[in-house]
């Protein structure tokens, strides 16, 4: 593969490019920091930050505090340490760091994933020119990520996402390195490992084995195997103590087989990240045109080939888990923004009005997205939330940005945003609070004690709690571990005396208020459905 001639800043970053990279990146500032604590934190982002809260205290994220426990899975986060094994660290320890500079808020909770995020939109540039030498090809891999709605709503969150996303990019952009012998690239690729690790052991995985099958596709010399040996050696020596601490007696129950995942995952891959349909027409334009007319290079063949099968790989890795979520996939958003931006580019290159319409469609639509994914049968979420009210359908085919601007620019109070504000209005100190799901909100946003949600913890002999909260949603109870503490909970709810009075919610409840999943997100208000009931315990008369 041939290198762009010239090594000068103005060769690498052309005055055509830089003005468009700079108008990339003020837009990017909008869209990542504007009105960036609109909503609280949800329950995953609450546990990240109680987990944080505790690493200023302990020096390490502990589940219990004394006071406050932290869990979603009935205490099978820990041991009897309380010393959090559940998932890695490195995103407790970014937003500690976050809330011992500026303080514990919403804003500190997010800020440094924001950054990330923006620094994501930037790093896509020296990725797509490593791989397609094309510096226009940089510059709408930038604007390719930056405008997946999937993208914005995962970094806006505090939680490992911008660190999966920034690590797989210059997990790939080092992998290429080591490819062409540059120095420093070992080092690098097993800096961007590790990262993917600490951040999330199924994406780092994923990536791992997804690279593996591209060594058949570029080209690789004796001496490239040998650097590459040594980036896997120095992230085993590195990492191995922290895969056995956080996998050892580690056991997930399976929720769905593989080709269910399978399906899902190519739905939610078609529909919100890359539409199959875009390779099949850039695939048959080039056909029709011919070499001559459309002139790609090997390297740039080999580069599109190597992505595409990286993709394929990592949704089969995916599928082999437990579980399907479309967080999980969020290491491809950098990948096929780089497909997508290659193939706009060549046809733009060749035609300027066909190549305009093909950008236009995959950059701002998702006409093709929607067509793609109507391909794949998906099992469907037990509790889903795609009904009518959750976006604008006009949107969702034809500009989902405008979904996500609406949101920005109309912010709105979800179900737990007015039970916090409710609650820090009406409680008094030393007040205790069962919610059904939910907790971890709750715990970090008021002094309460509070128990209940999918903690686990044992409500025998608890004083009898000021107030009762019963969401809609209830909890989850989809596994038999989480079946038998909802009915325990059921259980000691009934047994309550009836000294409560209903506290009438104009609000309708939500299972997630803030999730970052395209197919769950709401993007304005919900105007009808079931609303959380709020129960006080009546204070007897003198």
């Amino acid at each position: 593969m041939r290198e762009p001639s010239g090594s000068s800043e103005a060769v690498f970053f052309p005055r055509d490019c830089r003005i468009a990279a700079i108008a990339i990146i003020l837009i990017a500032l909008f869209l990542i920091f504007f009105r960036l604590d609109q909503r609280l934190l949800w329950v995953d982002e609450a546990e990240t930050a109680l987990l944080a809260r505790n690493v200023l205290v302990y020096g390490i994220p502990k589940a219990y505090d004394g006071k406050t426990l932290v869990s979603q899975e009935v205490g099978h986060e820990f041991g009897s340490d309380y010393i959090w094994r559940w998932t890695p660290w490195l995103d407790k320890y970014v937003t500690a760091g976050s809330f011992a500079l500026i303080g514990q808020s919403t804003f500190s909770a997010r800020l440094p994933f924001a950054i990330l995020g923006l620094l994501s939109v930037i790093s896509m540039y020296p990725l797509a020119l490593i791989l397609f030498r094309d510096r226009w090809v940089g510059i709408f891999s930038m604007a390719f990520l930056l405008l997946a709605v999937p993208f914005l709503l995962h970094v806006r969150q505090c939680r490992y996402y911008s660190f999966v996303i920034l690590g797989s990019i210059w997990a790939v952009y080092f992998f290429i390195r080591i490819l062409e012998e540059k120095r420093g690239a070992t080092v690098g690729l097993a800096a961007a490992m590790t990262v993917l690790f600490h951040s999330n052991n199924l994406s780092f995985l994923a990536t791992g084995i997804a690279l593996a099958p591209c060594l058949f596709v570029f080209k690789v010399d004796r001496a490239a195997l040998y650097r590459l040996a040594l980036a896997t050696l120095i992230v085993v020596v590195f990492n191995g103590p922290w895969a056995y601490f956080f996998l050892f007696r580690k056991a997930e129950e399976t929720a769905h087989p593989f080709f269910s995942n399978l399906s899902f995952y190519l739905e939610t891959t078609n529909r919100y990240t890359f539409p199959l349909a875009a390779v099949v027409m850039f695939l048959g334009i080039c056909w029709y045109v011919g070499r001559k007319r459309f002139p790609i290079s090997s390297g740039d063949w080999r580069s599109f080939i190597g992505l595409i099968v990286m993709a394929s790989v990592y949704i089969v890795v995916l599928s082999i888990g437990p579980w399907s979520y479309y967080r999980y996939t969020i290491g491809l958003l950098p990948i096929c923004a780089a497909l997508l931006a290659f193939m706009s580019w060549n046809i733009l290159k060749w035609n300027r009005l066909v190549g305009v319409l093909f950008t236009i469609a995959f950059l701002f639509t998702a006409v093709f997205h929607q067509i793609s994914a109507s391909l794949f049968e998906a099992r469907s979420y037990s509790a889903s939330v795609r009904t009518a009210g959750r976006s604008f359908p006009v949107c969702d085919r034809f500009l989902p940005l405008g979904n996500y601007l609406y949101e920005l620019v109309k912010p709105f109070d979800g179900p737990m945003d007015n039970l916090v504000k409710y609650l820090l209005e009406n409680g008094r100190p030393g007040d205790r609070i069962l919610i059904t799901y939910g907790d971890l909100i709750v715990k970090f946003y008021t002094k309460y004690e509070v128990r209940g949600g999918l903690s686990g913890e044992d409500l025998r002999g608890w004083v009898i709690p000021e107030w009762v909260i019963s969401r809609s949603f209830f909890r989850y109870g989809d596994r038999p571990a989480l079946k038998a503490d909802a009915d325990k909970m059921r259980s000691w709810i009934s047994t309550l005396p009836a000294k409560y009075k209903t506290v009438a919610t104009p609000w309708p409840d939500l299972a997630w208020d803030d999730i970052p999943e395209p197919e769950l997100h709401w993007f304005r208000p919900r105007e009808d459905g079931a609303k959380m009931k709020i129960y006080r315990r009546a204070v007897d008369k003198p």
